[in-house]
């Protein structure tokens, strides 16, 4: 007994640690979409910066014609810079807890503590789609709104370059049915880059919050067309993988991506990973137990999405 009292938050430490990971853990509730949405990477440095560039163009390719290789050079493109937010909770356990072998509300505190932590990351994630439609500002977690072309994520004003104030759009403002779904695919596919050529975008993804998901299944999964009673095909059928966004908090609005283009644009950087750590108060005869972790994330092109504000 004189050695668990001795030693009764380095005991503990094991148990909790265990319950807090149990917390966090993606089979204790729906899968996390970090990994899924996300290019998730880790990070050494305070922040880490892309410098975008434009696209080779289609025109000069003519070897017949010229007699040589014609050499080009890509146009500098918008910078995005990923600084890392740092994050913490923790909880205080009294040592009489362990003496009365009342430690369970002390489990409970470190299973709460990691499932908060993975509700924290989820919805900072999901505060890129959540924040789509807002040009300024910052979320939740500190971080620019704003993409690197100082408009929002999904927006009706693009530049198509530094060079170029030639606007494009990658908005809608529609509700989701197969006919808008298709308009909308189709203006994804129609945007350009900074040389005017068509980037070849093949939107491949819906992804909507709870409250339309069956409206997605219906309009992106169903093999005969929703809106006909004469057994019309529904060209939307197999086009796109559908994914439900349960942090996703505007009821009608909805998006689709290119998955391809999603997994070069979005990023989530890990500077520091979740840790769960423990220091000892030996005058107050507590133990602190804390939950850390350093990340950020954001987008460095916005191609890879169009959007739909509902009405």
């Amino acid at each position: 007994m004189a050695d668990r009292s001795a030693h009764w938050a380095e005991l503990l430490t094991p148990q909790l640690t265990e319950a807090f990971y149990i917390g966090f853990s993606d089979n204790a509730r729906r899968q996390s979409l970090i990994p899924v949405i996300f290019d998730k990477r880790g990070s050494e440095r305070a922040f880490e910066e892309h410098l975008g560039v434009g696209q080779f163009g289609s025109e000069g390719w003519n070897f017949e014609v010229s007699g040589r290789v014609q050499y080009d050079q890509r146009n500098k493109g918008y910078l995005k810079r990923y600084t890392h937010v740092e994050f913490a909770k923790g909880f205080v356990v009294q040592r009489k807890l362990v003496d009365d072998n009342l430690t369970d509300i002390s489990f409970d505190d470190a299973r709460e503590l990691g499932d908060a932590a993975f509700r924290k990351r989820e919805k900072g994630a999901a505060s890129v789609l959540n924040n789509a439609f807002t040009a300024s500002g910052t979320n939740e977690d500190g971080l620019l709104i704003e993409g690197p072309d100082k408009v929002a994520l999904v927006s009706a004003s693009h530049p198509h370059s530094q060079d170029d104030a030639t606007t494009q759009s990658n908005k809608a403002t529609k509700s989701l049915t197969a006919s808008a779904l298709s308009e909308v695919r189709r203006a994804h596919m129609q945007l350009t880059d900074d040389r005017g050529d068509l980037m070849d975008v093949m939107p491949n993804e819906l992804i909507v919050p709870p409250e339309l998901e069956d409206t997605a299944l219906t309009v992106g999964g169903s093999l005969l067309d929703p809106a006909s009673a004469n057994n019309a095909i529904n060209p939307q059928q197999g086009r796109f993988g559908i994914r439900t966004w349960h942090y996703l908090t505007a009821a009608k609005n909805w998006f689709i991506a290119d998955s391809s283009r999603r997994a070069r644009s979005l990023l989530w950087y890990d500077r520091i990973p979740l840790e769960f750590g423990r220091e000892e108060d030996f005058d107050t005869l507590q133990a602190k137990f804390r939950a850390y972790m350093r990340y950020s994330y954001g987008w460095r092109d916005w191609a890879w999405i169009y959007g739909s504000e509902g009405p």
